[in-house]
């Protein structure tokens, strides 16, 4: 960045760590130009959140695992999200079809007063969404649409090289905003919502056991136990496997853990079906035949047309209004970006001709 801005590279950590804040108009001017964004963003005055309840990556890895930097870059994108729902929700009125419910886990619900969501499992508090979302125990057919249905926007974000599945973010007077990473497999950004949506049920502040919590909330909502037993239990082979994974849109590794933990298949006969998924490779990469298509939202969607469409923004006009390149946002919104805004960004090239001589 120094080399490209022509400031010091001193002044620009001074900068980011908060001990200068006197810069001048053309040094401003030269790290928005360097960072592809309009001065007027760095002058927002919408709060920044910090590192959520939870940043969980494959497997239901620590957040220990992920580098400080891949949780900042991630943090940072979930932030400008916010920024740009915020300002847009200020222009209607978003009426939840679901309430978004809150619960509790205590060992002893008699410990608590009556009007207290008292649960003693995430399980519970997943078969208590389920009941509101007016489901029987079947598959969900599309999750993001329901958790969509209690007012929680959902988006997918380019996460880089971090090795995230997602993120929340609570900023105070708004619902939740929850980013996916839009690299992974469809089944499994369908358990990272699942996941997310559980800490955003059960975990008010952070503690040990909420990454569990949050795991068996997300089995228990998308592989409901009276629904799913049944299929579990008439016997799992690869091929078997695949179908369920169509039918309940769940990973097939995640369809035997349940099984094990349900007590349809023992340690041994999970272990054995985890070591054949390996020797073909599926563990890495689950069969492509078993693909899920993926889940799509509407709500952000609306919320952006409603602005270029019904309010008589043009896309220029709307990222302005929010503080961004027009491309960057388009990006971020999975909008079309014009030809001619590609054109500007493109850097110039050299021709190289090659021939025989």
């Amino acid at each position: 960045m120094a080399a490209e801005t022509g400031v010091a590279q001193a002044a620009i950590s001074r900068i980011e760590n908060g001990t200068r804040d006197a810069l001048s108009q053309e040094e401003i001017q030269s790290i928005a130009r360097s960072l592809g964004f309009p001065v007027s963003f760095f002058y927002e005055q919408e709060p920044l959140y910090r590192t959520p309840l939870s940043l969980h990556g494959a497997a239901f890895r620590r957040k220990a695992a992920v580098s400080k930097r891949d949780q900042e870059g991630v943090v940072a994108l979930a932030n400008h999200y916010v920024l740009h729902f915020r300002k847009l929700l200020d222009a209607v009125d978003l009426e939840p079809e679901f309430p978004l419910l809150q619960f509790e886990i205590v060992c002893d619900k008699s410990s608590v007063s009556e009007n207290a969501n008292a649960i003693t499992s995430a399980g519970e508090a997943a078969q208590k969404v389920r009941a509101s979302w007016q489901l029987g125990d079947g598959p969900i057919s599309n999750l993001v649409r329901f958790v969509e249905a209690t007012g929680i926007l959902v988006v997918e974000g380019d996460f880089g090289q971090a090795d995230i599945d997602g993120v929340t973010l609570r900023p105070p007077g708004m619902k939740p905003v929850v980013v996916l990473n839009h690299a992974r497999p469809a089944d499994r950004k369908r358990f990272s919502l699942a996941h997310e949506y559980g800490h955003v049920v059960l975990h008010a502040f952070p503690y040990d056991a909420m990454e569990k919590e949050a795991n068996d909330f997300a089995a228990e909502l998308l592989m409901p136990k009276t629904g799913v037993l049944p299929d579990l239990k008439r016997g799992l082979s690869i091929p078997r496997l695949g179908q369920l994974k169509q039918k309940w849109r769940t990973a097939m590794s995640a369809l035997i853990y349940r099984a094990k933990s349900l007590g349809a298949i023992t340690d041994e006969n999970a272990t054995a079906l985890y070591k054949r998924m390996s020797a073909f490779g599926y563990r890495t990469r689950e069969p492509q035949e078993f693909d899920i298509a993926p889940e799509t939202g509407k709500l952000a969607a609306q919320l952006l047309n409603l602005h270029l469409s019904d309010l008589g923004y043009s896309l220029d006009e709307l990222a302005e209004g929010l503080r961004t390149d027009p491309v960057e946002f388009a990006i971020m919104h999975g909008l079309a970006v014009p030809e001619s805004k590609l054109r500007v960004r493109e850097k110039p090239k050299l021709r190289l001709v090659a021939n025989r001589d």
